[in-house]
């Protein structure tokens, strides 16, 4: 079994035949765009080779191609594979990727080619693996890429909330917390109470401790935050005494 490595030296041989002028069969190269919906928050798509992805975002993909310049398409992130075949005279193909990421951002390279075949397709499916493979076989004449391979780097980050005030009267008797996306959506977040399920949603209000303070933290979802530029963090206190103190922060979501 060969695996992505392999398949990428193969497609640059490719591409340059193409350059040279020796494509077989007589076709034209095709031309190719990649494109993605995580940058703008109005839909459309944008064709930058960097773009950000919220932790567990499902990010939707669109390949274009010259319409009959590919009867599949191969694509993934990393050295995961997928393969489909192209509807004849199709010129585009979308798909949906979801990211991960830890306390730290973590990057993913997304690609896609798209590919002729020359007799048989050179990718085949393990049931077993639930995995796609490059395995052409040694009589048959290679699949051709009809053109570059198109890449996208996508960084996957997510945020940590976290705000420390002065306790005043003792433990608060209320905490609000609001998330306002440039949108100008309005996100409400409820406190998640002692004893409740880790899996349960909510920011976590501990203290106050020995110096008087307390704090909140909570870790925003993707749907809980801009899907570009920066997400307002809006935290009321209604302490003990029974003032109120209202704390406005803004968090980076590009």
């Amino acid at each position: 079994m060969i695996h992505r490595t392999a398949h990428a030296v193969i497609c640059w041989l490719a591409v340059g035949l193409l350059a040279a002028g020796v494509f077989t069969s007589g076709c034209a190269p095709a031309h190719a765009v990649l494109w993605a919906d995580t940058a703008l928050p109005d839909g459309r798509f944008s064709a930058a080779r960097h773009q950000w992805a919220y932790d567990g975002e499902p990010v939707l993909f669109e390949l274009q191609v010259t319409p009959g310049g590919a009867n599949y398409i191969v694509f993934g992130k990393d050295d995961e594979a997928s393969v489909v075949d192209m509807e004849e005279g199709r010129g585009q193909f979308r798909w949906t990727l979801v990211f991960q990421a830890g306390h730290e951002p973590q990057d993913y390279e997304v690609f896609a080619v798209p590919y002729l075949i020359r007799e048989a397709r050179d990718w085949i499916y393990d049931k077993n693996e639930k995995k796609w493979y490059f395995y052409p076989p040694r009589d048959d004449a290679r699949d051709v890429p009809t053109a570059p391979e198109q890449r996208m780097r996508i960084t996957c980050y997510r945020r940590e909330i976290s705000t420390t005030f002065k306790a005043r009267g003792g433990r608060p008797r209320r905490v609000t917390m609001t998330l306002v996306k440039g949108v100008g959506e309005h996100v409400a977040i409820v406190e998640q109470r002692p004893g409740a399920s880790p899996a349960g949603r909510g920011f976590l209000l501990v203290g106050p401790n020995e110096k008087g303070e307390c704090g909140v933290s909570y870790s925003p979802l993707y749907n809980e935050v801009s899907r570009a530029g920066t997400t307002q963090v809006e935290v009321v206190v209604e302490h003990g005494d029974g003032s109120l103190e209202r704390m406005v922060e803004q968090i980076d979501t590009p």
